[in-house]
């Protein structure tokens, strides 16, 4: 029996140990599980509690990095603080009765060309700059998100225009359970763009609006890349438009 009981406080006494220092791989590995194979963590430092990363999006190409992560995992609160960059620290906490995830002081700087993944029409622009992403609480749940997040898409270029760049926009995204809706303004440039859209599972993602040359030389600068936006509607303004891809959901 005193043999049974010293092999069982050694068993536990081991495990503790591999629980107490896994290492910071193992965070890139449940990310990538939890994502479907699309994220993954690469120049994991730390454990599995207290580590840092770099985090990546998995494109047809190859990997998108997205930037330097640290994390803080406290179980007993379940709660996961995230650090992006220099930015102030995130709170991500797991309800588990309520079956929802809350997020607070969001605070995310995203190349722009991971928009290709939700809107792969937008693919060939290959759009360029950086998404600033804040919101100050989301849940997320299976039923969807509920909140607000401002995203800046600032410096904003495209290969199919010489302008660097065309200037900085503002998208805000309004989740309301199942539904997202999106508006899209203009905050400074020489390229104008104006819209609203929604995306649901249903009928997938759906935007207009309206592109124009601002006032002066810029028409003549902007002339080929409002052509490939869409049709002129009126003089000098295009259309602006997103719409589900056939067999898409």
């Amino acid at each position: 029996m005193r043999r049974v009981l010293l092999a069982l406080l050694f068993a536990a006494i081991f495990v503790t140990g591999l629980v107490a220092f896994a290492p910071a791989a193992l965070m890139g590995a449940v990310l990538e599980r939890a994502s479907g194979g699309m994220l993954t963590l690469a120049q994991t430092k730390g454990s599995l509690w207290q580590g840092s990363g770099v985090a990546l999006l998995r494109q047809k190409s190859g990997y998108q990095t997205l930037g330097s992560y640290r994390w803080h995992l406290k179980v007993f609160n379940a709660a996961f603080q995230v650090q992006a960059g220099e930015a102030a620290p995130m709170t991500v906490r797991y309800i588990p009765l309520a079956g929802r995830i809350n997020v607070d002081k969001l605070h995310l700087t995203l190349p722009a060309s991971i928009i290709s993944v939700a809107a792969p029409q937008l693919g060939p622009y290959q759009l360029q700059g950086s998404f600033e992403a804040r919101s100050d609480h989301l849940t997320l749940s299976a039923g969807g998100m509920d909140g607000q997040i401002d995203v800046d898409w600032l410096h904003a270029a495209s290969a199919l225009s010489p302008i660097r760049p065309l200037g900085d926009y503002r998208i805000v995204l309004q989740g309301n359970g199942t539904v997202l809706d999106a508006q899209l303004s203009t905050l400074s440039g020489k390229l104008q763009l104006d819209g609203k859209g929604s995306f649901d599972t249903t009928n997938g993602m759906r935007f207009t609006g309206t592109a124009q040359a601002a006032p002066g030389t810029a028409a003549v600068e902007l002339n080929e890349l409002l052509h490939h936006i869409g049709p002129e509607i009126r003089p000098g303004v295009f259309t602006l438009a997103l719409m589900p891809q056939p067999g898409a959901r």
